[in-house]
């Protein structure tokens, strides 16, 4: 089919709604990648990622008609894309699924043939931010990720977390804090 397809969100919404399944793939390619960034960071397990997006599109469309338009797509989809990740997360930490910092450098050992060259140390750089990040608490990785790597206003964290935009603004706060002690300690080892 070569039907050309409006921009808005809305009217892809409203397409998916009626079963347009052209217009649930042009969503999802639309929105794909900042919902793998989102769940990469709060989920931490790149081996678990790709099963939490699928979880999020799963409750996307199964949910979809619900969406009330008068709200930003966008902001619904975090919301459902940070509470299924916090979700995730909290089911995969019970089990004590988590990835260890050496399972994390043999991997990043692995995927590069020349452990000197720049890729390997952005490797280990990335490494002890996930480990920082994994040792905060979720709400504030949350917070600092949606903040500081969606760029999304504390207004919007607030709705997507489901709390005041105080609670927020603290959340980040007690993240910098920690990461920052976090990280200070991994360099001067």
């Amino acid at each position: 089919m070569n039907q050309q397809y409006p921009v808005s969100d809305e009217a892809l919404i409203e397409a998916v709604k009626k079963g347009d399944r052209n217009a649930a793939a042009w969503l999802y390619n639309r929105h794909i990648d900042r919902i793998h960034r989102i769940c990469c960071r709060i989920v931490l397990d790149p081996l678990q990622v790709q099963d939490c997006v699928q979880e999020v599109w799963l409750k996307v469309f199964r949910n979809i008609d619900r969406f009330q338009c008068s709200k930003s797509f966008a902001a619904w989809l975090n919301t459902v894309t940070a509470n299924t990740a916090i979700d995730y997360y909290r089911k995969w930490i019970k089990h004590d699924n988590h990835v260890g910092s050496d399972d994390i450098r043999a991997r990043a050992m692995t995927t590069d043939e020349n452990p000197g060259d720049r890729k390997l140390d952005g490797a280990l750089i990335q490494q002890r931010i996930r480990e920082a990040l994994e040792k905060i608490s979720v709400n504030q990785r949350t917070a600092f990720i949606l903040r500081y790597y969606e760029d999304l206003p504390v207004a919007e964290i607030a709705e997507t977390l489901g709390c005041s935009e105080g609670a927020v603004r603290t959340h980040i706060r007690r993240s910098l804090l920690a990461l920052r002690a976090k990280l200070a300690g991994k360099l001067n080892q």
